[in-house]
């Protein structure tokens, strides 16, 4: 009997443990869900505050500058953001109306295109089915608005260095993107957590805050070998 009352002691105090470490946490995850959603949130609304400023620019035929706002607009992405789509089908139709007579134009929508899906890429390349269109069709626009400004350099020559150009990868790799987001939380969440978990209620360090303290070393090596090496 001694025993299993023992056992059943040891149980109910693991178990007591873990709800108390589970009410420590909630605040934790509720405060890091709260910023996440206000993070989210801007970035929903910068985006289709650029749009609207995009619409109301080229209504009043500042082109040039609504394809600057439709950048913007693709640079605030987020996955559910309400107009993504809308900012780069605005530029691939910029492009489309002025390839004819105004290919500078049209290498500006294009360019503008193909650099806000960059700048939004994170752990996966929103759109890369654009990002590779733009890539195959700037460089015969480029050749034509060099040949406008008077180069006289061979047509194959300068089509072949733009494909080369455009062929170049740009930004950093998605493993170096997935490394420092990991490094990045890995390291302010072993501070939170050693500052929650490794100090009791009378202000004495605990032993098992060296964990969290570690995890959170680990994860700024990462963060800072990521960055130098990306």
């Amino acid at each position: 009997m001694t025993q299993r009352g023992e056992a059943k002691s040891d149980g109910e105090s693991r178990r007591g443990t873990a709800r108390a470490t589970a009410r420590r946490l909630v605040p934790l995850v509720l405060a890091g869900g709260a910023l996440l959603a206000v993070l989210a949130t801007r970035a929903t609304l910068e985006q289709v505050d650029a749009f609207d400023r995009a619409q109301v620019l080229v209504a009043a035929g500042d082109t040039r500058n609504a394809v600057l706002a439709w950048r913007q607009a693709l640079r605030w992405h987020t996955p559910w953001g309400p107009r993504s789509d809308a900012a780069a089908d605005a530029l691939l139709a910029v492009a489309s109306q002025a390839a004819a007579n105004d290919p500078e134009l049209a290498v500006e929508a294009l360019d503008a295109l193909r650099s806000g899906l960059i700048a939004a890429r994170s752990l996966y390349q929103p759109r890369a089915d654009l990002v590779l269109h733009v890539e195959k069709t700037i460089p015969a626009l480029l050749v034509r608005v060099a040949e406008r400004r008077g180069d006289k350099r061979d047509k194959r020559d300068l089509l072949a260095r733009f494909e080369a150009a455009y062929a170049r990868p740009v930004g950093v790799s998605t493993w170096a993107s997935a490394a420092v987001s990991l490094g990045f939380l890995l390291w302010l969440a072993g501070i939170v957590m050693a500052a929650r978990f490794g100090v009791d209620e009378a202000g004495r360090w605990q032993r098992a805050g060296w964990r969290w303290v570690g995890m959170s070393i680990g994860g700024f090596a990462c963060w800072a070998l990521a960055l130098w090496l990306a």
